[in-house]
């Protein structure tokens, strides 16, 4: 965490997320534009799809299964970019900055450069963050309040259904029987099973976060047609 190839690869990311929407929206028309986007999200399921094959060990394929968060995030991603989904735009833009930006953050691979491994890794993380960004940039998406709401309230049904399968399986997907292995925001909510209590407000609170530059945008533009 934090070495100079994991500093480096978020730089990269980083400046593809704000630098590719802002140069496609600058030079290419709206056919190439979604030429582009199918290409991304074909391009992201192929990585989530040939991920387990590669990077996986497939005797172990209980603990496999495309059922953490971002690997959902990632899917519906995809599919986002190739059909404009704004239902699925909604869900991941929460959960892509959610998730996906705390992974990148605090990665939990052990191989680093130039292991498949990372690769594979911050490719899928990234991928999410320039999608979403892509769709509001592009697409001009947007969340609003309903969305955070409606974001919250699937990410505890998808919780609700993987517990189960954790369960059964004795995995520990979404981190709902266990805290990453890695440092990560988990050890700062207390001893399980408590700190899945203190994820409610911490995501509400982070939800609101992603939320708040369109809240304050909504909140001038309404200052500047009524200045009262």
């Amino acid at each position: 965490m934090f070495s100079s190839e994991h500093l480096s690869v978020m730089l990269v990311i980083m400046a593809l997320t704000v630098g590719l929407p802002l140069l496609i929206k600058k030079i290419v028309y709206e056919k190439t534009t979604q030429t582009i986007a199918v290409s991304m999200g074909i391009f992201l399921l192929f990585i989530k799809i040939s991920e387990p094959f590669v990077r996986g060990d497939l005797q172990n394929w209980q603990n496999e299964l495309p059922l953490h968060l971002c690997d959902l995030a990632a899917i519906l991603t995809g599919i986002m970019l190739i059909n404009r989904s704004y239902f699925f735009y909604e869900l991941t833009y929460f959960w892509g900055f959610g998730g996906a930006l705390q992974a990148m953050i605090t990665p939990s691979i052990t191989n680093g450069f130039p292991h498949i491994d990372f690769f594979y890794y911050f490719i899928g993380h990234g991928l999410i963050i320039i999608g979403v960004i892509y769709a509001t940039v592009l697409f001009k998406y947007r969340p609003v309040v309903k969305s955070m709401w409606r974001a919250f309230v699937t990410l505890g049904f998808y919780a609700a259904l993987v517990a189960p399968i954790n369960w059964i399986l004795g995995t520990n997907y979404m981190y709902l029987f266990g805290k990453p292995k890695v440092r990560s925001l988990y050890d700062y909510l207390g001893p399980w099973p408590w700190y899945l209590l203190s994820l409610i407000p911490v995501a509400l609170f982070f939800f609101f976060l992603y939320y708040s530059p369109f809240w304050i945008a909504d909140l001038v533009r309404k200052r500047r047609q009524n200045p009262t």
